[in-house]
């Protein structure tokens, strides 16, 4: 059950960061009239950290999660 939630956890934020910058790309759209620039930028803001957070989550151990605070610690060999 908690590597379930763990992997929920994982997708749902990957998910919200993905569309939360397209959502306030269109959002800023409307208010500065500037159709479409700011969703493109938003959406490709949105996609390159999704993608990036994904490849994170992918490239770590079952199990565990490696974040900032890790890698500092961990000596360089």
């Amino acid at each position: 059950m908690a590597a379930a939630m763990r992997w929920v956890s994982a997708a749902t934020t990957v998910s919200l960061e993905m569309a939360i910058p397209a959502g306030v790309g269109v959002w800023l759209d409307k208010q500065f009239e500037m159709t479409p620039w700011l969703t493109v930028i938003g959406a490709l803001l949105g996609l390159g950290t999704g993608m990036s957070h994904l490849l994170k989550i992918a490239g770590s151990p079952p199990g565990r999660q490696q974040t900032t605070t890790d890698r500092e610690a961990e000596p360089d060999a």
